[in-house]
């Protein structure tokens, strides 16, 4: 390349055409001007002008600026296409497999459904279920049990005592299988009641009659308090009154007893 030809190339990169105008067409125009030698510095002056059309299209740097137009027929074609489109994704639906027995296609099982009710029915034995699913149980059957109290009275040496009865026991009948009356105080649905003073003087208690537990079933919770005699003590000592009491329970006859110190003077 000759100083000339060489300074001609400098100018042309250090000053573009404008880009208004057709990059090729302005550059081509200055290379023309150029003194056309007929030698080896003619294909190279083409060359230059290539690289020349690269550099001024690399100047467009506005947004709005387009790709060079070259006007060569032959020329690859920009296509500007958009971004992918991807297509919505429909959920699967329930598949169902054919019966390879009976060839019948099996219904497709739904999800478990939200607030489904009990069924409805009645329950036994513990308690009752009525139609709305709400359990009565029924109250507890108080223990047969007979609690007895011993309050005495000292006098001396003459001693009164008050006995007092209480609890759940079953109504006895009589060995036919007769209830008693309904009227009949706690004390009498006893078997019998025995009782020591502690010195073996005077013991004494009461006879349950010709009744039975054998056939006792209903349940009965009382209370009753009674006197038994006065008695008095010949010499001061310390003596044990020992009293006892008999009633019907789930098992047949059953005792309670109870003791008390009395501390004569």
């Amino acid at each position: 390349m000759t100083d000339d030809l060489k300074h001609q190339f400098e100018q042309l990169v250090a000053d573009p055409p404008p880009p208004s105008g057709v990059p090729s067409e302005a550059v081509f125009a200055r290379v023309r001007s150029v003194r056309r030698r007929r030698t080896a510095g003619v294909v190279t002056l083409a060359a230059a002008a290539v690289v020349a059309v690269a550099v001024a299209a690399g100047n467009l740097t506005d947004i709005n600026s387009s790709p060079p137009v070259t006007g060569t027929p032959g020329a690859p074609t920009t296509v500007v296409t958009g971004p992918p489109t991807a297509s919505p994704t429909t959920p699967a639906s329930p598949t169902t497999t054919p019966d390879t027995k009976t060839g019948s296609t099996p219904a497709t099982t739904a999800g478990p459904t939200v607030g489904s009710s009990p069924g409805k029915g009645t329950t036994t034995g513990a308690g009752t279920t009525t139609g709305t699913g709400t359990t009565t149980t029924p109250p507890a059957q108080p223990p047969i049990d007979v609690d007895v109290k011993l309050t005495p009275s000292i006098n001396g040496r003459t001693v009164t005592m008050d006995v007092t009865v209480s609890g759940t026991v079953l109504r006895p009948t009589t060995s036919e299988g007769t209830a008693l009356p309904a009227d009949t105080s706690f004390l009498n649905l006893s078997g019998g009641t025995n009782y020591t003073w502690g010195d073996g003087k005077d013991p004494g208690g009461s006879d349950g009659g010709a009744v039975t537990c054998e056939y006792s079933k209903k349940r009965t919770t009382g209370r009753e308090t009674y006197p038994i005699d006065s008695h008095t003590y010949t010499k001061p000592g310390t003596y044990t009154f020992h009293y006892t009491v008999e009633y019907c329970g789930t098992d047949g006859p059953f005792e309670t007893t109870k003791t008390i110190k009395l501390v004569i003077k």
